[in-house]
């Protein structure tokens, strides 16, 4: 992509990040280029390595724009190879499970693309170890959008570590539950709507989302080398995730001064990680490159990291009066809606039943049947009913 024509997307970024709000203005984008993005991180984790290929793509654009078709392999200088195969649009995994060894010889990615251009990383060592010592979670207070919000702040606590530079990710998971229990259903027969009990478990659920912003920090500054008290997340009170039970799994990547830099700048530049699922921000210099053409612009870092991990649980109720929880995030006002209506709802699963109507017209309507949108009484819609493995009650 070429460089004048990231400038404006960079600026727009900025302005809607600083301002918020902007009066809409156009964009030229017709004569954009496409750039590889490449987001690569191999790990002293014993596992499949994954590499994600994707393609800039311009605001107003559906995105994002996986890379498909390509060779992937990464070769240990020392004579090892590891292929990676895609197994999902623009996601490569290795074909077989490796980790990388502290003080071993460089490693090198080598992409070759569908349509035969070839792409590498400056030869990248793991010299640095990453510990967690331990999490805490604390009440505190955060602006959120100009407004101070009491909350709870998540922070990690690293060890005297050889790394000085570290990146963070997390993947959250919590309990989400129905705000009605109902313990039966609409069913349709031969187009008439009838009831019938539950057979799967609708109102308890579990949603696990990833994060999305870039979390940085550096020790370079302090004595000790250890990082203390580095807040990692911080959940309003408000926060309908921490309704009930709360999980936080938090890795710790250790980085060179050169990755650590290069996420500095990206993350000035749009405050988002995921080079492969937003809309760019601009080119930020990485060490990546085109083996065919030295002039073409290649988006990404590849990282050789050591990398752990802590999970912590709590409810609530460790923090807060149960009177005290987040309101429900979905309007449930009940309604009767006539039966041509509700035929077309249930048709459309739009809607869940709450009870039988009893008696004539009322501020709910004259319908034969009380119910919800869906989401009142289906925690499917939110997540899924299946405990997961690591779950701890």
């Amino acid at each position: 992509m070429r460089s004048y024509a990231i400038k404006y997307i960079v600026v727009f970024s900025l302005l809607i990040s600083v301002f918020g709000c902007v009066e809409p203005f156009d964009i030229e984008t017709e004569n954009l280029e496409s750039a590889l993005v490449i987001e690569a991180t191999i790990t002293n984790e014993y596992k499949k390595q994954e590499i994600k290929l994707s393609r800039t793509y311009a605001l107003g654009d559906e995105g994002p724009n996986p890379e498909s078709g390509a060779q992937v392999k990464v070769v240990n200088l020392s004579g090892d190879l590891y292929q990676f195969q895609e197994e999902e649009p623009g996601v490569y995994r290795s074909s077989q499970e490796f980790s990388v060894e502290n003080n071993s010889s460089s490693y090198q990615l080598e992409v070759i693309t569908s349509d035969g251009k070839t792409y590498a990383s400056e030869p990248v060592k793991l010299d640095a170890s990453s510990e967690i010592m331990e999490m805490d979670i604390v009440k505190s207070t955060q602006p959120i959008n100009g407004v101070e919000k009491e909350g709870l702040a998540l922070t990690v606590n690293s060890g005297e570590n050889d790394s000085k530079f570290y990146r963070y990710t997390y993947q959250e998971t919590y309990e989400f539950r129905s705000l009605y229990r109902i313990p039966f259903k609409f069913i349709l027969e031969n187009g008439v709507i009838d009831t019938a009990p539950k057979t799967e478990e609708e109102y308890l659920c579990y949603v696990t989302r990833d994060s999305e912003s870039i979390i940085i920090s550096s020790s370079s500054n302090i004595v000790n080398e250890a990082v203390s008290d580095f807040p990692v997340r911080f959940l309003s009170k408000e926060n309908p995730a921490i309704s009930y039970r709360y999980s936080l799994l938090v890795k710790q990547y250790s980085l060179s001064r050169e990755a650590y830099t290069f996420y500095e700048v990206l993350n000035e530049l749009s405050g988002s990680e995921s080079l492969f699922s937003q809309n760019q921000p601009g080119f930020v210099n990485g060490n990546v490159f085109s083996v065919d053409n030295p002039n073409e612009k290649v988006l990404g870092y590849f990282s050789v990291s050591a990398v752990d991990s802590h999970r912590v649980f709590f409810n609530f109720t460790d923090f807060y009066d149960r009177t005290e929880r987040p309101p429900y995030p979905y309007n449930c006002t009940i309604t009767r809606p006539e039966y041509p209506v509700l035929l077309n709802a249930v048709e459309n699963d739009a809607v869940s039943l709450i009870s039988q109507a009893n008696g004539g017209a009322d501020s709910e309507g004259m319908g034969p049947y009380r119910v919800v949108p869906k989401p009142c009484v289906d925690c499917r819609v939110f997540g899924v009913n299946v405990k997961p493995d690591f779950w701890e009650d």
